[in-house]
């Protein structure tokens, strides 16, 4: 058997996409047999901008083969970003012919890994497998509409249009979130057999030292890690939380994305000098970073795509027993509440409740326990060796 699985992002790349994709292959190749072939179809690393990392062209890991594609450079920008992913799927596309596999799996946040992997199929006339951990048409929509309503409405229905498609000819869908069957049921799409695997706590983040290297006893550390885009919306909330909270306050983000130069904008509109943003790092690098912070900080922007969402950053925060503020909405409040009790919630946007939240944060006294058995419950390994077995039975 021959497994083709398409992801735009892979390791060395430090995305959640990336880190969810290398765990499931690893899963899957524990259950093929000697004679089975697992190949990856891939980017070279290309996340970020300041994040460059050398990896081969092609590398054999056991049963995995990885073929990874050169793609354009971007920041931001619809465009560019099509640009790239135009040159990823034409290549990837010709590297799948040849490799004439009998079961495709696609992950997709953005849509358009999915889409490929559904062409593919239809050209080799086999079945495939959705990793959805994204809503594009709502999300898309949502964004286009801030600028036309009537773009917003187009690009929903040509988006949605091709979603149900691509859904209904699946063998099988997977979503991160409880939050989407509902979207999609609306949409006419049967929704009875997808699973539900969420994203998880990785290896490095459990059983960590829980020692705080505080960087000041009198200026708390509120720490951001992840992407800089407009779906986190930080340059809505921390510009004129930071000038409200004061100087007992520091900020530090690390990252980088499309809306990191828009951050930076307001950083100076505010005069504000207690935000520091740092390029993005490797894990063991930002283990340091999170081992410095009194308290964690998670944004998403204020639109209702986001209401659905499960972001994988509060997987990670959550096995760091250390107190968080959050930004959060919808699904992924409830799913906190439900939880963990060691976090602060406000309105994503909301200035005065983030800085309320700040300081009900220093008062929040992490569970230990509740850690433990979130973390259990969450481990990545653990989700992704059921997922796995599951993708299996269903070829």
């Amino acid at each position: 058997m021959k497994i083709v699985f398409f992801t735009f992002y892979y390791p060395p790349d430090l995305c959640a996409g990336s880190f969810r994709a290398i765990a499931l292959a690893q899963e899957l190749s524990k259950g093929l047999s000697d004679s089975d072939e697992l190949h990856i179809i891939t980017t070279h690393p290309n996340r970020y901008k300041d994040y460059c990392v050398k990896a081969k062209d092609m590398e054999v890991n056991g049963k995995i083969t990885i073929h990874r594609i050169r793609v354009p450079e971007h920041q931001s920008g619809m465009l560019l970003q099509a640009r790239t992913f135009s040159v990823y799927a034409a290549k990837s596309y010709k590297i799948c012919l040849r490799l004439n596999p009998d079961f495709l799996i696609g992950t997709t946040s953005r849509l358009m890994t999915g889409v490929l992997t559904g062409i593919t199929a239809s050209r080799l006339e086999c079945r495939y497998f959705i990793d959805l951990r994204d809503i594009f048409s709502e999300t898309i929509s949502d964004l286009f509409s801030r600028k036309n309503k009537l773009l917003g409405v187009i690009s929903k229905l040509l988006f949605s249009s091709i979603e149900k498609r691509l859904f209904n000819n699946a063998t099988a869908v997977n979503v991160v979130s409880e939050g989407f069957p509902e979207y999609f049921q609306r949409k006419g799409i049967d929704t009875t057999h997808w699973s539900f695997f969420p994203n998880g706590v990785d290896r490095e983040f459990i059983n960590l030292s829980f020692f705080s290297k505080a960087v000041s006893p009198s200026v708390k550390t509120i720490l951001y890690a992840g992407n800089i885009g407009s779906g986190q919306g930080l340059d809505t909330i921390l510009p004129e939380v930071a000038k409200r909270i004061g100087s007992g306050y520091r900020f530090l983000i690390v990252g980088d994305g499309g809306a990191n130069p828009i951050l930076k904008k307001e950083i100076r509109r505010n005069n504000v000098n207690n935000i520091k943003i740092l390029p993005p790092v490797e894990r063991a690098k930002l283990i340091d970073y999170y081992q410095e912070a009194d308290i964690l900080f998670l944004h998403l922007n204020n639109i209702p795509a986001f209401y659905r969402v499960l972001p994988s950053k509060i997987f990670e925060y959550a096995a760091l027993s250390k107190p968080i503020v959050a930004g959060l909405s919808g699904y992924s409040s409830q799913f906190i509440k439900d939880n963990l009790a060691y976090i602060a919630l406000f309105n994503p946007g909301d200035v005065d409740g983030c800085v309320e939240s700040i300081k009900k944060a220093e008062r929040l006294v992490v569970n230990r326990s509740m850690t433990n058995n979130f973390v259990k419950k969450y481990s990545r390994e653990h989700i992704m060796k059921q997922m796995s077995k599951h993708i299996l039975s269903i070829i």
